[in-house]
């Protein structure tokens, strides 16, 4: 499980959003409604985006057999994390977005969901090519 690839790529998206968990939490002036969406918003996915990807991206981890799930779930993070982004941009200028060290969190999250997408979708075509000599 933990030797391929996309494990490693998945554990540290895993990594990152952990620690951004722990960052925002831990400064109270910080909320996370502030840092990555502008001001308040009663949206359930903008309160909890870092929890909700790091507990999809964990189980995604241990769903190493199943490597349609694995796609699948994969496929619904880059919707919320661009449906995060969406909202990084929605009430600041877009320079003060920027400039922001938020976005370097989503160039390097889909950087590396790309990377074991790509990687689970190699290993998926190689199982199924030795289905098929079987």
């Amino acid at each position: 499980m933990i030797q391929r690839i996309q494990s490693l790529y998945m554990l540290l998206i895993f990594a990152i959003n952990f620690f951004l968990i722990f960052s925002i939490d831990s400064n109270v002036s910080m909320s996370i409604s502030e840092s990555y969406f502008g001001y308040f918003r009663p949206y359930l996915v903008e309160y909890y985006f870092s929890e909700i990807i790091s507990s999809l991206i964990l189980l995604n981890i241990f769903l190493f057999r199943y490597q349609k799930i694995q796609l699948l779930i994969l496929k619904i993070v880059v919707l919320i994390m661009i449906f995060g982004l969406f909202n990084f941009f929605d009430e600041r200028s877009l320079i003060q977005s920027l400039t922001d060290l938020g976005l370097t969190y989503f160039i390097i999250s889909f950087i590396l969901i790309y990377l074991s997408h790509r990687a689970i979708s190699k290993d998926k075509s190689i199982i199924d090519s030795s289905n098929r000599l079987r």
